[in-house]
């Protein structure tokens, strides 16, 4: 949101400021009043009333709403923390699951008492500490919760939690297939969403382990013939993943009005290449999908290979990762994402295929074996898992490296990735001694309540 600061002076200046200060307090009792309608609404046991209170408060949210009952299915509802205007029609509430330890915040946007233009759900850091416990007793109350949590129909997934090899446990509640009454399992396979950057990361860091490829190499050297010649020649390897090329995104309208013939990354390039960056690249941290959508196909370029080949070949077969590919068709229990909440209906939607940037198909057994095989050196050096995992760019309260994010929970850092869609969402989080592991069919937090609970808990 832009802001404008008006310096003002005299006589008539001071009447203008206590003009825009009454309209500043008329504004923030506005605001206010909206933040108490919407929290009832979400917060009430009958989810109904907030699908009332979307349809006829808040319309422009309608194509949302499933979403965002599936958030207060998932989190049980907000505790309000705090509020704060934080603009002229914006107010950002801090919010804290009611079920979960997971802090949030919501951003309700309103320039009037009749309707509200936006309702936006993100993260926030999270306040205090929680108490941590013996590597025993942090299993069995992680275990319990998640078997409580799953009762009450809020984890609909599979969790496991690792220190190096051994498991300490697995954790498996919910539908797969409501349709078909099949249960999750702790070999069940979802999918992954954008945990399968990490893929991509690593083999890209492969190719540049055996001086096939340079963190310094721009787009145009491995695609000459790409477009836009200009954005080419200025984005680098690195750029990519780290995030800060200015590639931007690939999903929208675009993108959905043309996916049956955007099914590769040639498919993509071709249909984005021209387009200008959304920054200069270099100049910042922006979240790009389309970015891991072009290292996929540098990777092609450079190994003459597909993606998905180069996967198998070099990262699913050696880490031993039999259920991992990036397609939904398998021999193996799948699970078909949803959307919606169970109390109003679910919604199942249409399986997800893989891309480089993400959207593949794994268990939480395979990505624990991914992580007992990175840390060992068998995908890639120790020295380059190092360069990997050490923070670069700053994105909020995350660092990120090569690929992967650098984070911390209750004061302990780990890195890893997370995948969320309708439908979906992961976490995947390697600590100093410990591995988390969390796969949902559901959409964000589903996934994310419980490795923040578990993660806060283990010995530090």
């Amino acid at each position: 949101m832009n802001r404008r600061d008006l310096l003002i002076s005299g006589a008539a200046g001071a009447s203008l400021l206590a003009t825009g200060a009454g309209r500043a307090a008329e504004n923030g009792a506005l605001l206010s009043s909206w933040l108490g309608r919407w929290s009832a609404a979400f917060n009430d046991p009958d989810l109904g009333v907030y699908r009332r209170f979307v349809e006829t408060l808040a319309p422009t949210v309608g194509p949302y709403v499933d979403d965002d009952l599936s958030v207060r299915e998932t989190t049980g509802g907000f505790e309000v923390l705090s509020s704060q205007v934080t603009g002229p029609h914006e107010i950002t509430v801090f919010v804290k699951d009611r079920a979960w330890d997971r802090r949030s915040k919501v951003v309700l946007t309103a320039t009037g008492g009749d309707k509200l233009e936006d309702i936006a759900f993100a993260g926030a850091p999270g306040e205090g500490t929680i108490g941590r416990l013996d590597e025993r007793a942090a299993a069995a109350v992680c275990e319990a919760k998640l078997r409580d949590e799953g009762r009450a129909g809020r984890f609909n997934g599979v969790a496991l939690v690792a220190r190096g090899e051994r498991v300490l446990f697995r954790a498996a509640h919910g539908l797969a297939d409501e349709a078909q009454g099949a249960a999750v399992a702790p070999s069940t396979r979802f999918c992954i969403g954008s945990m399968g950057k990490m893929f991509t990361a690593v083999a890209t860091m492969q190719l540049v382990e055996a001086g096939r490829l340079k963190l310094s190499d721009t787009l145009a050297v491995h695609l000459p013939d790409y477009a836009n010649r200009s954005l080419a020649e200025r984005v680098t390897v690195e750029h990519l993943l780290t995030h800060t090329g200015g590639t931007g995104d690939i999903f929208g309208p675009q993108y959905d009005a043309n996916i049956d013939r955007l099914k590769s990354p040639e498919d993509l390039v071709r249909f984005y290449g021209a387009r200008e960056p959304i920054f200069e690249p270099g100049a910042r941290w922006g979240y790009s999908n389309y970015g891991f959508v072009l290292l996929g196909a540098i990777i092609e370029r450079v190994t003459g290979k597909p993606y998905e080949t180069v996967f198998q070949e070099a990262i699913f077969t050696p880490a031993g990762m039999a259920a991992t590919s990036q397609g939904f068709a398998s021999s193996r229990p799948t699970a078909r994402p949803y959307t919606g909440a169970r109390a109003t209906g679910l919604k199942a939607l249409a399986p997800y295929e893989g891309l480089p940037a993400g959207g593949g198909y794994s268990t939480v057994e395979d990505l624990h074996a991914f992580a007992v095989s990175l840390r060992a050196g068998r995908l890639v050096r120790p020295a380059t898992l190092a360069v990997m995992t050490t923070p670069k760019v700053v994105a909020g309260s995350s660092h990120w490296g090569l690929g992967l994010a650098i984070r911390s929970r209750n004061g302990a850092t780990y890195y890893g990735h997370g995948g969320s869609a309708p439908g979906v969402n992961g976490d995947f989080a390697v600590y100093r001694d410990y591995v988390t592991v969390v796969l949902c069919n559901r959409g964000h937090p589903a996934a994310l309540n419980a490795p923040d609970f578990i993660g806060s808990r283990l010995p530090a």
